[in-house]
């Protein structure tokens, strides 16, 4: 699952990173890198049991763009992108305002999808690399999953 979540996130790194112009070619694929390590490292922060409701809304079909999760990768990936790879905060910000929705909506879709064995306790085992059991255990069988 954690390989998944990677896969996802450098597709869509590579997508906004490759097309934007503010990026010396010199430092896109450590855009890329730092990118995805910023998310996945975000998405462990994130994925509490304290940030649960916030989580089963967003990918219950709830607005990403608004929510804590969302705006904490988007933070997490600017700062990393501006301190680690020197881009601009305008440049980073552009990264992320492209990247971070994108993602978020592509975990949502796939969390929806009843043909794809992904679920949000999946996504929680995977980035911190703890069985969900308990509140987790109990939600995944709301859904099903």
């Amino acid at each position: 699952m954690l390989d998944g979540i990677i896969d996802l996130v450098k597709d869509q790194a590579l997508g906004a990173i490759t097309n934007n112009a503010g990026v010396p070619a010199d430092k896109k694929e450590a855009a890329v890198e730092t990118t995805t390590s910023a998310v996945v490292n975000g998405l462990k922060d994130q994925l509490t049991p304290d940030n649960l409701s916030n989580i089963l809304g967003i990918f219950s079909g709830g607005s990403a763009s608004n929510s804590n999760l969302t705006s904490g990768l988007q933070s997490s990936v600017v700062s990393a992108l501006s301190e680690k790879v020197g881009l601009s905060p305008a440049v980073a910000n552009s990264i992320a305002s492209t990247v971070i929705p994108a993602i978020m909506g592509l975990i949502s879709k796939k969390h929806n999808d009843s043909n794809d064995s992904f679920s949000l306790e999946s996504l929680v085992e995977s980035v911190t690399g703890k069985q969900g059991g308990g509140i987790l255990g109990t939600l995944g069988g709301l859904f099903g999953k």
